[in-house]
């Protein structure tokens, strides 16, 4: 059964016509981890809504552990947000993104693929003052 009805699949063709560049969606995976397996169901019924822009690569992190030491993955499932370009846009998801997660993938698909940062120019002036690298963590959860 897909974790996506014909009503979310029309929602999300209809958001996505907003999608302006590829987005490459990295996903790591464990085999026999349950939340693996339903992070590539889930995954996959996003990119089938749009194919021509939407495009997936599944790894296995101990199979292919070298690429995984590359973009920092220490847990399965993580998606990683890549631009047209293959470049990685700094945006993870780590664990299953449904529920709250869900909504923020989509507008993180949107903003990658629109190249668009949403942040004031006061905001990104400070950012790009800041001389250590940093890691920014945020947690979606429901209050």
């Amino acid at each position: 059964m897909s974790p996506l009805s014909d009503r979310d699949r029309q929602t999300l063709r209809e958001m996505f016509r907003d999608l302006k560049y590829p987005v490459h969606l990295q996903l790591f995976v464990e085999d026999g981890n349950q939340g693996s397996d339903n992070a590539k169901v889930l995954v996959r019924e996003v990119v089938r809504v749009m194919p021509d822009l939407l495009r997936l690569d599944v790894f296995e992190r101990s199979r292919d552990s070298l690429l995984a030491a590359l973009y920092g993955v220490w847990e399965v499932p993580t998606l990683i947000l890549c631009d047209q370009k293959r470049e990685d846009s700094g945006i993870r998801f780590i664990g299953l993104p449904s529920g709250y997660e869900f909504a923020a993938l989509i507008e993180a698909l949107l903003d990658v693929s629109q190249n668009r940062i949403r942040l004031s120019e006061k905001s990104l002036n400070f950012i790009r003052n800041v001389e250590d690298d940093i890691i920014l963590d945020v947690f979606v959860a429901p209050t």
